[in-house]
This record gives C-alpha cells, structure tokens and sequence, in this order.
C-alpha cells in the first residue's frame, strides 16, 4: 500500500485515481508530469504510471517531492544530450509539439529567455523554472510550497550523485488535497523558510533581552534626558504610543537597531541564496523589518517632541 505523505509537511494527495480532487498532476504528486519513463520505476517514491487520457500516461509517486526529484532528473538526462536552455528543455518536453504557448507562458512567468541557461545546481533558479512550468502542466497555481519544491530539488540531486535520497527531518503535520499547511525545514539539513522565521525571532529576542537589561540613568544630553526641578523627584521616562504598544521601556531606542539589524540579516541570507527574494517569507520579512525601522525613528521624534513640551512646562 502506498505510504502517501510529504516529505517534509505539506500538500500532497492521496487519490491519484479520484478526477474530482485536482488536476492529474496534483493528485498523482507529479508536479512534472513525467509520463512513465523505465528509469521511474527504480526511483524512489515511485508508485506506478497509468493512462491518463487515450495516449497519455502519468506517473504517481507516493509524495510531491519525489516527482519533483523526478523532474529535476529529467532535466539532467536532458543536459546530458546539450539540451540545456529553457526553450530547449520545454521543446523537447513537448516531444516535437507546437509548445511555443508554453515557452511564452515560462518565459513570461520567471523573465527569462528561450536562450536562458538552466542552472541545475542553482535552487533558486530551478526553483523559478520549476514553479512556472508546474502552473502551466496543472493549469492553475500549484499547491506545494517552496520548500517542498527545493527539497525535492536537492533530493534529486543527491539520488543522482549517491543513489540514495537523503534523509528527511521529522516532518510537520500532514496537510490532504485542497490544503496548504505548515512547512517544515527543507532536507539535507538546508534552510526553509521556516527556519529562517525562528531565527530572525531569536535575534530579536536576544536583542530585546539585551535591551531589557538593568538602565543606565539618562546622560545629559541625551533625547530622554529631563531637567529635575530641586526637590521634586525624577520624572518618568517618556513614551510614545509606538513604544507602548512595542514593549514599552525594554525597547526604548532599540527598535531602529533591531530593524536595520533584521532588515540587514535578510539581505544577508537572499545574497547567500538561502531566502528567496520572491517568497513569501523574503517578503514578509523585509517588509517587517523596514517597518520596525520606521515606527523606531517615528517614536524617536514623538518622544523628543513630548519630552521638549515638559522641558518648555517645567520652566515656567
């Protein structure tokens, strides 16, 4: 009986048979609708091939990882005969059809050019031509995430170099046909977006714990700093609204610093090619930490206005 699952936590189906749940490339988790070659029947995850229609025939695998293992290494058997480029891999993936719609679609879809070399070793890239050509095979946007889609990349590859697919972490909850849930690391011990949500939270913990520590007293000078009228007692630090609802005194002038230093950490990580500039979590995560720059120097300027108003006050 066929073990269907994700490899590492989320979509995948387990009615390949059932034309009521999705288009064949879905529920079969072949998200290449790759068509029975003999090599597939030896590749890991590999279930069985059927006609699909009178003349087309599909293979199922037991996870979509897997049928983008497969996938991948189509496109290395196809490198191996010079056929390297995108027009080139989509022309042959046609079988001498007029695929000129889908080469537009591809091309339209990632920016590329018929001439564009694809990279195998590049994820990100293969990651775009992937994505794209899965859309067109499905006929609608494809269900798996990004991580499942890179996982099954670098599953590929090391089956093609070891002729084991790697281990795969402990996967998170299991997500049936129609859902998107939460995706877990990718395999191979490589970064997911994810992970990369627990680490920018850890950084901002430890800063916020930093921040949180025992406070100096203001130095003179400084845009907390409030005269003390003899004999009356010190005046409370001053807060805008930003800082009270972005944890009050503990953050006081911390949260410029923790978004220039989030913001400089994603830049980091989408350079190295571990965050895609185009995922969702590069996105999000950018997004967030250009904002916390922003609300740190709007609540800079709010308290230095307050604290100019009890100055002006007390003076009187």
């Amino acid at each position: 009986m066929p073990n269907y699952r994700s490899l590492i936590g989320g979509f995948f189906s387990s009615t390949p048979m059932d034309k009521s749940t999705g288009p064949v490339t879905v529920r079969m988790n072949n998200p290449g609708a790759i068509n029975g070659a003999p090599w597939e029947k030896t590749y890991p995850g590999y279930v069985d091939t059927v006609e699909t229609t009178p003349g087309n025939r599909s293979t199922i695998f037991e996870a979509p990882e897997y049928g983008v293992g497969a996938w991948w290494d189509l496109l290395r058997r196809y490198r191996a005969g010079n056929t390297t480029t995108v027009g080139g891999i989509i022309n042959r993936y046609g079988g001498g059809q007029d695929y000129s719609a889908y080469l537009q679609f591809v091309a339209k879809k990632t920016g590329f050019t018929p001439d564009t070399p694809v990279d195998l070793g590049n994820d990100q890239q293969v990651l775009q031509f992937g994505r794209a050509m899965f859309q067109y095979e499905a006929g609608r946007t494809p269900p798996w995430s990004d991580d499942q889609i890179v996982c099954g990349i670098r599953g590929g590859r090391a089956f093609a170099g070891t002729g084991a697919w790697p281990a795969s972490p402990q996967a998170g909850p299991q997500v049936g046909p129609q859902q998107q849930g939460p995706v877990g690391p990718v395999a191979n011990g490589q970064i997911g977006s994810g992970d990369l949500l627990a680490l920018l939270q850890k950084l901002l913990v430890a800063l916020v714990a930093n921040a949180a520590g025992p406070a100096a007293a203001p130095t003179a000078g400084s845009a907390l700093s409030i005269p003390v009228v003899a004999g009356n007692p010190p005046l409370p630090v001053i807060l805008s609204p930003i800082d009270k609802l972005f944890g009050g005194e503990a953050l006081v002038g911390s949260k410029t610093m923790i978004g220039v230093l989030g913001y400089g950490l994603v830049t980091i990580l989408k350079a190295a090619g571990v965050l895609g500039a185009a995922t969702p979590a590069g996105q999000i995560l950018s997004i967030l930490s250009i904002a916390f720059t922003v609300l740190g120097g709007v609540a800079k300027i709010d308290r230095m206005t307050q604290s100019l108003g009890v100055i002006s006050a007390n003076s009187k």
